[in-house]
């Protein structure tokens, strides 16, 4: 196969994931819980990535990242961030689960990280930045083509303050895997960010009922 019919059916791809399946949800053409079709893709992107030999594997697991501090320290930087911005503009919701439903809380950071941010961080790092990269070669854009395409995942949520803060937080998850080249190190950060967002009180911006 040559490497144009390969760029054009991996282009045809991400239409298919990236845009018409957000899109389908969105509209109500998938009527059950976002959870499951996010799994579905999950168990297709790793079984693609198994199956490809040019995949390096030991990018599943932890590699010699020196970045923790600098990860770490940002996170806690936007967290105080998070915690006054909430203060001011949502003070009823500071804190808000943490507060009336403790259980639902530890639940949530327990399984967020395992059901929520590892898949999507195999998905749109491990899988799109291997299987597409043949497509662009310019670094920069092809960060911000991921960017977009998953704040654009996020228009199933129905509000902008999903999309918009996505779109500014890919940017952080796709820099730590450049760096890192590990998946758990960035579903780490994500999960990080993704139960910032429930215990500060914004969580139901990023939620979608049954």
């Amino acid at each position: 196969m040559s490497i144009k019919i390969i760029r054009i059916t991996r282009f045809l791809e991400i239409i298919l994931i990236f845009i018409g399946l957000p899109l389908l949800f969105k509209f109500n053409f998938i009527p059950i819980h976002k959870l499951i079709p996010l799994l579905i893709v999950f168990l297709i992107c790793l079984f693609l990535l198994l199956i490809d030999k040019s995949f390096e594997r030991k990018k599943f697991g932890f590699t010699s990242f020196s970045g923790w501090r600098v990860l770490f320290i940002r996170f806690f930087i936007i967290a105080c961030l998070s915690i006054i911005l909430v203060w001011l503009f949502r003070p009823e919701s500071l804190f808000i689960i943490v507060r009336r439903n403790p259980l639902l809380w530890v639940l949530i950071l327990i399984f967020y990280p395992i059901f929520s941010a590892f898949p999507q961080e195999l998905i749109y790092r491990s899988f799109f930045f291997h299987r597409y990269k043949i497509i662009l070669k310019n670094k920069m854009l092809f960060i911000f083509i991921n960017a977009l395409l998953f704040s654009f995942s996020h228009i199933i949520f129905n509000n902008w303050l999903a999309i918009i803060l996505t779109f500014f937080i890919s940017f952080l998850f796709a820099y730590t895997y450049k760096k890192s080249n590990s998946l758990l190190v960035v579903s780490l950060e994500h999960a990080l960010y993704g139960n910032l967002i429930f215990t500060v009180g914004i969580g139901d911006f990023f939620y979608l009922s049954l």
